[in-house]
Formats: structure tokens, C-alpha cells, sequence
């Protein structure tokens, strides 16, 4: 990020806030992802609440792309690893405005 616009980010106050951030894009990931997986009604939210579990066992986004990759491998679905990549941060974007933070 050039250093004229670090400045204009705001970063979240604490981890609570950084959980928040990332819920929220977990969540909305999981309905990109169920939309195509084939997945409704209650599976949606579980599949967000086990995304967001997935979110905590390494730091990054690593672990929820691998799950994602395997669970559409897993369901014969192609996907490419760039459009998984773009849909995290397009996602992670939305969280940030829906939850008042700045991208």
C-alpha cells in the first residue's frame, strides 16, 4: 500500500473487531460458495459456522481457501483457484463496509 493512503485505512480497533470482520466474510463466502455447492436452508449456516471454525486453525486465509478447494473437489464442482481467491476478498470487502471498517 503506498504510503500516502496508509493513513486513510483504518484498521480494526481489536481482535473482537477483526473476528467480526471475518465472521461476516465467512459467512457471506459460504453463500457464494453453497450457491454452487448445490446447498440450502440450514446447510448454508452450518457451512458458514464451519467455515469460520476453519478461519481459526492457521493465521491467514490459507485454511478457508483449502476448505473451500476440497469441498468443491469434494462435490465434483471445477472451480479455479484465482476466481476462490477473488470471491475472499470481494467478500472480505463487503464485511468491511457492512461492518463500518474501510478496505
Amino acid at each position: 500500500m503506498p504510503p500516502h493512503t496508509a493513513a486513510l485505512r483504518r484498521e480494526p480497533a481489536d481482535d473482537v473487531d477483526n473476528d467480526n470482520i471475518r465472521a461476516r466474510r465467512n459467512a457471506l463466502i459460504a453463500h457464494w460458495a453453497a450457491d454452487r455447492l448445490s446447498l440450502s436452508g440450514w446447510e448454508i449456516a452450518a457451512y458458514a459456522e464451519m467455515l469460520h471454525a476453519v478461519d481459526h486453525e492457521e493465521p491467514g486465509d490459507a485454511d478457508v481457501l483449502r476448505q473451500l478447494k476440497a469441498d468443491f473437489a469434494e462435490r465434483g464442482v471445477a472451480i479455479d483457484e484465482r476466481e476462490l481467491e477473488s470471491a475472499l476478498r470481494t467478500c472480505h470487502k463487503q464485511a468491511l463496509r457492512e461492518t463500518w471498517c474501510t478496505d
